[in-house]
């Protein structure tokens, strides 16, 4: 097991150990104390645990050699990881706005009966002070883990963190409005929407770059701009005749025809080429691998479409 997966495994395991301690307390106290707010953030919390696992999966498949059938090697897995992450933070934001929706109805209807018992209530506040404080921490953790050995998926699972531990201020509100009486208890199924349409925005930016990764999108035209400069004042590099990127998972595969004099012959040529390569691969961190064809100056421009 390398470094990446491991680090990836501690995580993941600490972060399993938490989630569990904190849904179980967050649903039981909920239930105890009629918070529709805190039952939402405690089964949001569950919800973790089975994205930490999903990302732990992906991180290990991702690390996989290359071989035959994946002469590309196995980075998308990485991706295809965080887009189930997605998925699991979008059914458990419909089941949380579900909820909400019929708890704010019954409230109208005057069919709320939220409990009386302050000492319940309390421990639920407990409950979600622990989970503001606990999340975190957590996700200040998991994301200084993440910039470090460059993990979009931890990266991802380090926001479900930040999500739960602003989900769970909705539910100290929640509870808030419970102590405070029956004219205020509209706050609880009002924060299990707020809670559930949060989750549903950070699913939908996770989501997004992780499907624009699996889909072959361009590279940033930050890095395309930086490509062309570097490739453009390469020692007798004519012109770029065509500059192609494509996302794979994290990392970047680069097409390149540039174009020199006539007179060159193959074996130099082939230098130019080998020089670019190398030059680039080296700079850039995030390119995974340079493809570099040599043209000569008096062949037409190709079409960047073709």
């Amino acid at each position: 097991m390398d470094n990446y997966t491991k680090e990836v495994k501690k995580v993941g395991l600490i972060t399993i150990f938490w989630n569990a301690l904190l849904s179980l307390g967050k649903i039981i106290s909920g239930i105890l104390a009629r918070s529709s707010s805190l039952i939402s953030d405690g089964i949001h919390s569950l919800s973790d645990i089975l994205s930490t696992i999903v990302v732990m999966v992906g991180a290990k498949l991702s690390r996989k050699p290359k071989d035959k059938k994946h002469p590309f090697g196995h980075e998308r897995m990485e991706s295809i990881s965080t887009i189930i992450l997605a998925f699991f933070l979008v059914m458990t934001a419909t089941f949380l706005l579900y909820n909400g929706i019929w708890d704010l109805i019954h409230y109208f209807n005057g069919e709320a009966n939220p409990t009386t018992d302050k000492v319940l209530l309390y421990i639920g506040l407990g409950f979600a002070v622990a989970s503001i404080v606990v999340k975190g921490i957590m996700y200040l953790y998991t994301r200084r883990v993440a910039k470090r050995i460059e993990s979009e998926a931890l990266m991802a699972d380090s926001i479900h963190h930040l999500t739960d531990s602003i989900s769970s201020f909705a539910s100290l509100a929640g509870i808030i409005g419970l102590l405070l009486g029956q004219n205020l208890t509209i706050l609880d199924p009002i924060a299990s929407i707020v809670i559930s349409l949060f989750i549903l925005k950070v699913a939908f930016d996770i989501g997004k770059k992780s499907i624009s990764e699996v889909l072959d999108e361009s590279a940033s035209d930050e890095l395309v701009q930086a490509i062309l400069k570097d490739v453009s004042l390469y020692p007798e590099v004519i012109r770029v005749n065509s500059l192609k990127t494509r996302m794979f998972a994290k990392r970047v595969y680069v097409e390149l025809e540039i174009a020199v004099t006539d007179t060159k012959t193959v074996k130099e040529g082939h230098d130019i080429a080998l020089g670019i390569h190398d030059l680039l691969e080296n700079k850039y961190k995030e390119i995974k691998h340079c493809m570099v064809h040599v043209d000569p100056a008096s062949s037409i421009e190709h079409d960047e479409n073709d």
